[in-house]
């Protein structure tokens, strides 16, 4: 959740993440790249009931992962950032419940609409170090070991909001100083408001999310500097600690997010692999159904030079076999309904349609044998790539060998949002025209209503059948930038083939830009209205090298 301050002329973002594992809270450091907006419900009822409104008092108390907002007049925001447990909660008059994002079994009394909000309840066995004197905290410490316990397991299970990381640094400074682990943590805890929390990893953070280096083993977020002798490494600041915060989960979650679409990327090329395998054992198949295509031939000769001597046999008729030295009989397809003479060209016929079957059966298999190798290179370098960058190289190879991901291209921020989104193939086909133009077809009247108004940029040449229903399809250009001739008509053919004049012997096609194409209002997805348009007529003719 992306909450947006202002005071005067600037403004300061928060974000509120929800993470299960790694939920916080701080100031963005990079650029979001998901949607503008969400369609939740609590997001529309928080936005209409604090936009606007003052904050008037922000707190928090001790070791509770909870911090309440308050603004003016009764309302507020209580955000609990408990891992596995991670919340957003609405407050109205009297800090009410109003609304929670998340609805947990466990919290369902606490969070009911009506009843007064109260963070979650420490547990009684676990230790509050922020109420708690150091003299405590090791007298706590030690019955935990007596019962078994680690000091380190201790640390970072029983005594709340320390962590491992925090537990790890606190050990180590009280091994390098003599000190006691009570006395080292409660002056941590004493000096937390002036000090400044730091990223330890390699390089920039922000630089290794971009690249896919954000190694969590070699990244860590720590409440505290800890001594040069102690700990080496690079230590990174964004300024301040919401902001520092801000940018290592950043760089966590954008690059899971990037890793996330990157396996989905991997899995559409797997999955287009499978596929083409497929189409290759139904290859073979057919060549195997269109086995010895000149049999028909023969049969044919044999009936007509055997028109004289034939002996019916229910749809068959026996006739002597004019390529057998002997003379020897054998029984030819005719059903008892046709002339011979027809029966002869029925089967030549079929000795034609086997014959051209087989032969382009045949060069699918190449053609088919040749995809597959391109697939498999394709696979290799998803396994390779790694970062926003690699999400770009896999999809522009990808849109190379026609599979259409990553097709939108207004802005880079439109770009950038549709990474944070999950992958999918489009529901669309693409070409390239023999002038070297790629050629977006839609399949669907969903999937053409989002080629034209999500995919293609307003100077793409929009183009349709006139008068019929049919495919919408796009010519991707640049501004002011002249299609060849050969281009358009090449699309031309494409948009009467994919549509109901299909067996038509000329139809008319409408194309102009996409920016003069409109939504009919009230009418079905897909359907549009032109402001102005050209009409060029064409044969219906299905594009070349078309796969699927």
């Amino acid at each position: 959740m992306r909450l947006v301050f202002a005071s005067g002329s600037h403004t300061f973002p928060l974000v509120i993440s929800l993470h299960p594992e790694l939920p916080w809270i701080g100031r963005p450091a990079l650029r979001w790249e998901g949607p503008a907006w969400s369609p939740d419900a609590f997001v529309n009822a928080a936005s209409r009931a604090l936009a606007g409104r003052r904050v008037v008092s922000v707190r928090k108390e001790g070791a509770d992962r909870s911090l309440r907002m308050d603004f003016a007049p009764d309302a507020g925001l209580a955000i609990e950032l408990a891992t596995h447990g991670a919340n957003v909660v609405l407050l109205g008059e009297g800090g009410r419940v109003e609304l929670a994002m998340r609805h947990p079994k466990r919290s369902a009394e606490r969070l009911s609409p009506g009843a007064v909000w109260r963070p979650r309840p420490i547990p009684v066995e676990k230790l509050d170090p922020f109420r708690t004197a150091s003299d405590e905290i090791d007298a706590f410490l030690a019955s935990r070991t007596r019962s078994g316990e680690s000091l380190f397991d201790a640390l970072r299970r029983d005594v709340v909001g320390i962590g491992s990381i925090g537990a790890e640094l606190i050990l180590a400074e009280a091994r390098a100083r003599g000190a006691s682990a009570g006395t080292v943590l409660r002056e941590r805890l004493e000096s937390l408001s002036a000090a400044t929390i730091l990223i330890e990893g390699p390089e920039d953070p922000a630089t290794a999310a971009r690249l896919g280096r954000v190694d969590r083993e070699l990244y860590r977020l720590l409440p505290w500097r800890p001594a040069e002798q102690q700990h080496e490494g690079r230590w990174h600041d964004a300024g301040g600690a919401s902001a520092t915060a801000g940018l290592f989960h950043d760089a966590v979650e954008s690059q899971a997010r990037t890793a996330a679409h990157l396996a989905a990327l991997r899995s559409i090329v797997k999955n287009e692999a499978k596929r083409t395998h497929a189409a290759q054992l139904r290859v073979r198949e057919a060549l195997g159904s269109f086995a010895d295509p000149e049999r028909f031939t023969r049969m044919g000769e044999a009936l007509l030079a055997g028109l004289r001597s034939a002996r019916r046999r229910d749809d068959e008729v026996l006739v002597p076999d004019p390529y057998d030295p002997e003379g020897r009989e054998i029984a030819v397809p005719a059903p008892a309904d046709r002339p011979l003479t027809q029966a002869a060209d029925d089967l030549f016929h079929k000795g034609r349609r086997a014959k051209r079957g087989r032969e382009l059966a045949a060069a699918r298999g190449v053609s088919l044998r040749g995809r597959l190798a391109k697939l498999e290179a394709l696979a290799a370098l998803g396994e390779r790539v790694r970062g926003a960058e690699g999400v770009e190289a896999l999809e522009a190879a990808m849109r190379l060998e026609k599979i259409p991901v990553g097709l939108t291209r207004a802005t880079k921020a439109s770009r950038a949002a549709t990474r944070a989104l999950p992958p999918k193939l489009e529901g669309i086909r693409m070409v390239e025209s023999t002038d070297g133009w790629s050629i977006l077809i839609g399949r669907t009247g969903r999937d053409n209503d989002r080629l034209t108004f999500k995919i293609a940029a307003p100077e793409d040449i929009w183009l349709h059948a006139a008068g019929v229903p049919g495919a919408h399809v796009i010519i991707r250009t640049e501004r002011d930038a002249r299609v060849p001739d050969a281009t358009l008509a090449e699309a031309a053919r494409a948009a009467a083939w994919f549509s109901d004049a299909r067996h038509e012997g000329a139809v008319d096609v409408s194309w102009t830009r996409r920016k003069n194409v409109r939504r009919a209002k009230g009418g079905s997805s897909g359907n549009v209205v032109l402001k102005r348009f050209e009409t060029i007529r064409v044969r219906p003719t299905p594009p070349a090298g078309l796969d699927g």
